[in-house]
């Protein structure tokens, strides 16, 4: 079963996205990113979903850490925002991240970018 951490500040958030994926794959949370990259290491996940806007460590240092971290730079990483902080989807893809997940969060669409994702790192290796 693949392993997905998932790192938010926002307790709602991240039940929702533990209540979509609990049945498919095994689930870890952090509330920021400096938990997050803590757990990242420990756990090694298949793929990571963090939020943008967090207290202690926001997710795009997240994400800037996690790529030079060897332990797990290879790891694809998925934004999750509501994009009030003035941050495109496009602008993420081109930082790096593998993904975005728009909020509110659809179920169907979180499954979805979650599935291509983990399948495309499969094939590539």
């Amino acid at each position: 079963m693949p392993k997905i951490l998932i790192v938010d500040d926002d307790h709602a958030t991240l039940d929702l996205l533990e209540l979509f994926l609990y049945s498919d794959y095994e689930v870890v949370t952090a509330l920021n990113g400096f938990d997050g990259m803590t757990k990242a290491e420990k756990e090694t996940p298949d793929l990571i979903i963090t939020d943008i806007t967090m207290p202690v460590m926001d997710g795009i240092r997240f994400f800037n850490l996690a790529s030079k971290n060897e332990a797990i730079r290879r790891v694809p990483i998925i934004a999750v925002t509501s994009f009030a902080e003035g941050v495109t989807a496009k602008s993420l893809i081109n930082i790096g991240f593998s993904g975005v997940i728009p909020k509110p969060l659809e179920r169907g669409l979180v499954l979805t970018i979650i599935a291509d994702i983990l399948k495309n790192k499969a094939v590539s290796g």
